[in-house]
């Protein structure tokens, strides 16, 4: 019984190394479809399967909560069609707000969260090392996939750029540009940092990584950071 139930938290947890790993493939995509959608998708699956396996129930000043924070949204929904080019794009960002706030209050309530968390941790040092690789096949012209999906290019330009005319070489591991790489992982950072102890070396290695993007966004998250730790 112990034996199978290991067994079955194992494999929680190296499914969802797989499936979080998948939505930090920014820059990557399988037959025109990004990588990272995918992952997403796999994501709110995995959790909506786990929503109904336990039997958790979302309290309904949550849900209350969520409707109100999207009234602006939907009074205004014609308006933010026409800024962020049209209905489509709108109901994909109302849906990826209700997803995390979802995902991220069946996690808390999981009795799989610690699974969860050494997820969050294996797929975060995984993708340490696979930055820090990427970084030096960019600058040594080393094996690196395809990176065909584009991102902010020169000039105006829409074309992936790796090297920068203004400045040397930027850190952006598997994203399209360094900004991604710091708003997607300081997150998981800041999420290891205070669920768990982590050795020196974490701290080291983030610390390489987010200074490498030579991002000021990584800076103000960083000040923010000391000032409020």
């Amino acid at each position: 019984m112990l034996k199978n139930e290991y067994k079955f938290k194992t494999f929680i947890e190296s499914l969802l190394v797989f499936i979080f790993f998948l939505c930090f493939l920014d820059a990557y995509q399988l037959f025109g479809v990004p990588l990272s959608w995918i992952g997403g998708f796999l994501t709110v699956l995995f959790f909506v399967i786990l929503y109904f396996y336990e039997h958790i129930k979302i309290p309904s000043v949550i849900k209350l909560g969520v409707f109100i924070a999207l009234i602006p949204t939907l009074f205004k929904f014609s308006v933010v069609n026409d800024l962020i080019d049209g209905e489509i794009y709108t109901l994909l960002r109302v849906f990826s707000f209700g997803s995390f706030i979802f995902i991220f209050y069946v996690s808390s309530k999981s009795k799989f969260n610690y699974q969860i968390i050494s997820a969050f941790e294996k797929t975060y040092t995984l993708m340490l090392f696979s930055s820090l690789y990427t970084y030096l096949a960019q600058i040594f012209n080393f094996f690196e996939p395809s990176r065909n999906r584009p991102g902010t290019g020169i000039l105006g330009f829409d074309a992936q750029v790796n090297f920068w005319i203004s400045g040397s070489h930027r850190m952006v591991g598997t994203f399209r540009e360094p900004v991604f790489l710091v708003s997607l992982l300081f997150p998981v950072f800041l999420v290891l940092h205070f669920k768990k102890n982590q050795p020196f070396y974490f701290y080291i290695l983030s610390g390489l990584i987010f200074g490498l993007t030579k991002s000021e966004y990584a800076i103000i998250l960083l000040i923010v950071f000391y000032l409020f730790n």
